[in-house]
């Protein structure tokens, strides 16, 4: 996993080496390891990288040419089945100079062409350049793991793994996009499935797309990846779907584990990443071993809060005795949201909250010398983890199937009884809302959320059942988007490369494939897991109802402290004449909310100063990034 930026000058402007270098070099932290540029003058085109050394120490490096110097590549993320994809390759005639999975993708582009997309298992976002057809060709893998991030205007074309790296180019200006602003302040979950990111100009490519452009500036997008095209003809019997459930998730955890330097886990104690660590110590423990695992496995990062509800230290201790491994307590407070404010931020670049847990326990395992951790972020959004899912399964259920949700919908909750949730719908359906709800401090207005594949994908999803309906728009367009951005974020700001088994797309397809009673039934959400982990992991962990992941603790902003906090950034100048709310109401209503004690108020000013320190830091960088 690495850092990748490039330019084409289509205007003919020779390239600026020194530009390109402060561009790459603004992503230096996702791969602290060594840095490389190419251009090729003839084109006014550059190539950069920023290394992350995992697989093939030696002999890896970026940008990688391959035919004599007829292809070039800048590749950030890892193609796990790239053992088997080299031997294929190598029975074809084609050679390598390296062990590296980057040369497997340059040979097997020559071979497939774009097809190429379709022989990969892993993630990725990569640019190859054609030096003999002028062409650039940008790749990103079929969910949307890694990022790629563009701007075009006609005369350049850039690109990034990270907004932040365009600070570093000439004549860029880091101003909001409104309606991106007030979509992620309203719903973080509406930004990372639509192509306008949050700072102007600047577009992503989705996950499971491709783009092409050519030395006369057309530039041509499609979507190469459908999961509705790829769904696999699953078992009649759900005893014999839970078995090749449980295969291809061993699988996927096993060739995520093929590694040249030290790999560890993020343990929660929750079911997905308890199952994730599990299935690895069975596989190493039971020598059903594949090509290239790392030696170094057995350390588990708990992130604990003392003292606090959101703390599941207990849980993630009973996954480490069954396993063996060795924990590694990462202890947090609420002081540190303060402390370490400025930095997340800049380095999350987004504004869906302070995420201090992963953020910590990725900063963690980099100290302990753990530069590949093994998650289980999507488990969740494929199989039905999440309250909304059980009441989206409600929706179309027969009369008993909708007793037997509302009884896994109370089973769920941490704190709370089915009645909170019927008295909440009661009160929605009502239209009755808390008072710092009723009127927004934004001008701009959220716009309605639209995606290129969610519109292709309607009228093929309009007979699937509601719960269908809601995993595959969780999946491919909102929930989980987020997450996978979110955490690529929040663990390459240390240099630490996140792994999820439940991403592997043999996984995803078999979970759509399955009913919807596999998924949410038998008394408990992501059923189809459960019972395939029967004997693998702990059974208070597998049979456990409750879940929390990583929750941010209240009191990093709902203290006197954190009062404080906002109420100085929301007193200041910039805050008051900002262009996208209103300044001095937010002051006003913040007053009366201090004292009444509406969190519901305050969180959102929380949330508006974010906007600000993020402008404010990326502006004061523009003109001052990327230097070595």
């Amino acid at each position: 996993m690495c850092g990748i930026t490039g330019f084409w000058n289509l205007d003919g402007r020779p390239v600026n080496r020194e530009e390109l270098i402060r561009f790459t070099n603004q992503l230096a932290h996702r791969g602290p390891d060594g840095w490389d540029v190419y251009t090729d003058e003839s084109a006014s085109l550059g190539l950069g990288h920023r290394r992350l050394a995992i697989i093939d120490l030696n002999t890896g490096d970026q940008p990688m040419s391959y035919l004599n110097g007829r292809y070039w590549i800048v590749f950030n993320g890892e193609i796990y089945n790239f053992v088997e994809l080299k031997k294929e390759l190598e029975s074809l005639g084609y050679v390598f100079k390296t062990d590296s999975d980057t040369e497997v993708i340059l040979a097997a582009y020559d071979k497939w062409g774009e097809d190429f997309q379709f022989k990969l298992n892993g993630m990725w976002a990569c640019a190859i350049w054609d030096s003999r057809e002028r062409k650039l060709f940008l790749s990103r893998d079929r969910f949307g793991v890694k990022p790629m991030i563009y701007l075009f205007d006609g005369r350049r074309f850039a690109f990034a793994s990270e907004m932040k790296a365009f600070l570093a180019l000439d004549n860029f200006r880091a101003e909001y996009n409104p309606t991106v602003l007030a979509n992620s302040l309203e719903d973080a979950t509406h930004v990372e499935g639509a192509e306008d990111c949050l700072f102007q100009g600047l577009k992503r490519l989705l996950g499971g797309h491709c783009l092409t452009l050519d030395a006369d500036g057309r530039m041509n997008i499609r979507r190469w990846w459908n999961t509705l095209d790829h769904l696999p003809n699953v078992p009649q019997r759900y005893e014999d779907q839970v078995a090749q459930y449980r295969e291809l998730f061993l699988d996927a955890c096993r060739i995520r584990m093929r590694s040249d330097v030290p790999i560890g886990t993020a343990l929660s104690g929750g079911l997905d990443s308890s199952s994730v660590l599990s299935s690895m110590s069975r596989i190493r423990k039971s020598g059903d071993a594949t090509m290239r695992l790392a030696h170094e496995w057995q350390k588990a990062f708990i992130g604990t809060w003392p003292g606090k509800i959101i703390d599941e230290r207990h849980y993630a201790d009973e996954v480490v005795k069954k396993t063996g491994v060795t924990p590694i307590y990462c202890e947090m407070n609420a002081g540190m949201y303060l402390e370490h404010f400025d930095e997340i931020l800049y380095q999350f670049e987004e504004l869906s909250d302070i995420h201090l847990g992963p953020w910590f326990v990725h900063k963690m395992q980099r100290q302990n010398g753990v530069v590949v951790t093994i998650d289980g972020h999507g488990g969740d959004e494929a199989l039905g983890g999440y309250t909304w899912h059980v009441f989206a399964a409600m929706r179309d259920a027969t009369p008993m199937r909708y007793a037997e949700l509302a009884l896994i919908r109370n089973s769920m909750s941490l704190t709370h009884g089915l009645d909170t949730y019927i008295h909440a719908i009661k009160n929605r359906l009502a239209g009755k809302q808390s008072a710092s709800n009723r009127t927004s401090w934004l001008v701009a207005r959220p716009g309605p959320f639209s995606t290129p594949g969610m519109e292709q994908d309607a009228p093929r999803l309009a007979g699937r059942d509601e719960l269908f309906k809601s995993l595959y728009a969780d999946f491919h367009f909102t929930h989980l988007p987020m997450n996978l951005r979110d955490f690529d974020r929040l663990s390459m700001a240390h240099g630490v490369e996140v792994r999820s088994p439940f991403m592997d797309w043999r996984l995803a397809t078999f979970a759509f494939a399955i009913p919807s009673a596999h998924k949410i039934g038998g008394g408990y959400t992501k059923r189809i897991l459960r019972d395939s982990m029967k004997g693998i992991l702990p059974e208070t962990i597998r049979t456990r109802a409750k879940k929390l992941g990583f929750p941010n603790l209240d009191e990093g902003w709902d203290s006197p402290r954190g009062h404080e906090f906002i109420k100085d950034a929301v007193s200041s100048a910039d805050f008051k004449s900002s262009p996208f709310w209103d300044g001095r109401r937010v002051s006003s209503d913040l007053e009366s909310a201090f004292q009444t004690g509406d969190k519901n108020c305050i969180h959102k000013a929380w949330r508006l100063v974010q906007a600000q320190s993020l402008l404010n830091m990326f502006r004061e960088k523009t003109g001052k990034a990327g230097a070595i």
